[in-house]
């Protein structure tokens, strides 16, 4: 019994740092590759190429992964990209490529997402009231994380609706708030809107698809704890809100050196670097494209003195760096695994819905697909968990 734990602990171990050590550590997504490595090795050990073999046969994420990791190394030699983008996106995908998805029982989802979230917001409440640091200085960039904090949220909550024991609901909902609040401690605006649709689009599926019943002690107690996590969450909201309204001030009177006003540059500023290289895009060539329209009055000193790792929109991004053929393959990473939903369990079709519908808009003001520990939660979830036509593992313990 203990040797089988042990198995099955190495080959989840990815899961596992991506609950824990991704959330604590800067280079988290660095330390992911030696994890998925010794996961592979355990699994290649244990079942040989049984599971590559079934993957590759029945997981049509898991082509579009091969896809796109054969499109970026093609960019990487073309015009240059990002290592990390293309490492973790490779890594990922030979996780997704030999990972036996039937470990991942509800009991597992439980216990990770739980340890997850208590984890998240302790960090972020660490960072905030006990060292006060802002945002920027942060050891883990805070937009990433938020992002990281907001899947755990939609994941707890699909595991909360999903469940039909109360402990199970009782302890995913708490996980839930937990989450929900290190997100608002984020102070990020872009994955406040995502988190915010993908929990609309989740309850009203739910609401449509099921039939309520809720006791009155269960639903005092809820109300409770939502209303005692919005008055917490009150002032910091209220602080960023205020701060939205002076920088559309700043905006209308025409000073766009503002987070939002540099924001609305990049996105204007996109065309000039798109022209003659839409195809294939101009990957990190973009740097030197930046220097040429500053000097020719395109573009503000502002923007040029941010030089911008990226366009903070994804779609933008992709589409200045890796072409039309990006942005189609990155729509495609979107509506795929929704597309693979017939078959599947309740949960994975709410963990797919809410994870998709995050993403899909917090790219809108963020490049969540540039970053490690990112490309690994949505990477993971849906090529490994919610992509398999064998539900049992997803309703059962």
């Amino acid at each position: 019994m203990l040797k089988k734990y042990l198995i099955n602990g190495l080959i989840l171990l990815p899961f596992i740092w991506l609950s824990t050590g991704m959330l604590i550590l800067r280079n988290g997504d660095k330390t992911m590759v030696v994890m998925i490595i010794i996961s592979l090795i355990t699994t290649l050990l244990i079942y040989g190429s049984t599971t590559l073999k079934h993957n590759i046969s029945t997981n049509k994420t898991l082509w579009l992964l091969f896809v796109i990791c054969s499109y970026f190394l093609f960019s990487y030699y073309y015009h240059g990209l990002s290592s990390r983008e293309i490492r973790s996106f490779i890594a990922a995908t030979l996780l997704v490529a030999i990972f036996p998805s039937s470990l991942l029982t509800k009991k597992i989802i439980i216990w990770l997402t739980v340890i997850s979230a208590l984890i998240s917001f302790c960090f972020a409440y660490y960072c905030m009231f006990y060292m006060h640091w802002n945002r920027s200085i942060w050891p883990i960039n805070a937009i990433p994380y938020s992002t990281l904090i907001a899947s755990i949220g939609v994941i707890s909550l699909s595991l909360c609706l999903a469940s039909a024991n109360n402990t199970e609901k009782a302890v995913t909902f708490l996980a839930f708030l937990l989450s929900s609040y290190a997100l608002v401690i984020t102070e990020t605006r872009g994955v406040w809107l995502g988190f915010i649709v993908s929990l609309a689009i989740i309850f009203i599926i739910f609401i449509t698809t099921k039939k309520i019943k809720i006791t009155g002690r269960s639903a005092v107690i809820t109300i409770i704890l939502i209303a005692g996590i919005s008055v917490m969450s009150k002032p910091l909201i209220s602080q960023r809100l205020a701060q939205t309204h002076q920088e559309y001030s700043d905006i209308k009177s025409g000073d766009l050196n503002t987070s939002i006003g540099l924001r609305l540059q990049m996105w204007q500023s996109a065309p000039m670097f798109i022209e003659h290289h839409e195809i294939l895009g101009q990957g990190n060539q973009y740097l030197a494209l930046l220097d040429t329209l500053y000097r020719q009055g395109h573009i503000s000193k502002s923007l040029y003195t941010f030089q911008p790792p990226h366009f903070h929109n994804q779609y933008v991004d992709y589409m200045v760096k890796k072409g039309v053929i990006g942005l189609i393959l990155l729509l495609c990473l979107f509506i795929l695994p929704l597309c693979l939903l017939k078959n599947t369990s309740i949960l994975q079709r709410y963990i797919t819905i809410s994870l998709v519908s995050l993403f899909a808009v917090a790219s809108l003001t963020d490049v969540p697909l540039n970053h490690g520990q990112t490309i690994f939660m949505y990477i993971f979830w849906l090529g490994c968990f919610t992509t398999t036509s064998n539900n049992e593992h997803a309703d059962n313990d």
